[in-house]
């Protein structure tokens, strides 16, 4: 039985233009196990798709690919694509809960969903926000760090920066542009850019207050 993997890179390969049966010929000829460089199509046909073009059924087959298997020069990029599709699902698993956000008081980030490399975060579409507007973010929400993190997009990095003369540790703030409360952000930096001091029409999200 061909892979779904396998079945995945034919559709990605073929011309738009096959007809149903010569795909049933080719696929009924593919060895069942995909190859290290039938992964790699598979990975860089993924790449080179707009994620809103993406197959949906084909992107377990892509999460599934370890990336310790693909050449040195597709790690990074895979990272960042799968990244990318895990953050856009936990944006709208988010929106399905509603406008009021109940995490738990150590709760848990969603791992898949997080990265330690600001390279990566960059590179899969997130956006680097200051501490001040985190602090917005977090007075309008009434969630924590941690809070923002768990039940949104909200990256914490901490990174050796290098200058000539010496290097030290940074800590670096990103929030995915499709994240519900950058609305936040963005009406934040336009209120610094036009020299305004009261805010219409915030509202939205808010971290609900925790039992004592």
């Amino acid at each position: 039985m061909v892979s779904h993997m396998l079945t995945a890179l034919l559709w990605f390969c073929l011309p738009a233009a096959v007809s149903a049966g010569a795909l049933e010929e080719v696929k009924a000829e593919a060895p069942a196990v995909p190859t290290a460089a039938d992964k790699e199509k598979l990975v860089q046909a993924f790449l080179d798709t707009p994620t809103t073009e993406l197959p949906p059924g084909l992107i377990p087959e892509f999460l599934g690919i370890n990336p310790e298997e693909l050449p040195k020069k597709l790690r990074e990029p895979f990272e960042a694509k799968r990244l990318e599709l895990y953050t856009l699902k936990q944006i709208v698993d988010g929106k399905k809960k509603g406008g009021v956000r109940m995490p738990e008081e150590n709760c848990a980030t969603i791992k898949e969903a997080k990265s330690d490399s600001v390279g990566i975060l960059k590179m899969a579409g997130y956006a680097e926000i200051t501490e001040e507007e985190e602090s917005w973010a977090m007075d309008k929400t009434k969630c924590t760090e941690l809070d923002l993190q768990c039940e949104f997009t909200l990256q914490v990095v901490k990174a050796k920066v290098k200058t000539k003369k010496a290097s030290y540790d940074k800590k670096f703030l990103f929030l995915h542009p499709k994240d519900p409360i950058f609305t936040l952000i963005s009406q934040y930096r336009e209120m610094g850019r036009v020299k305004q001091t009261n805010f219409f029409g915030i509202g939205g999200t808010v971290c609900a207050p925790r039992l004592k």
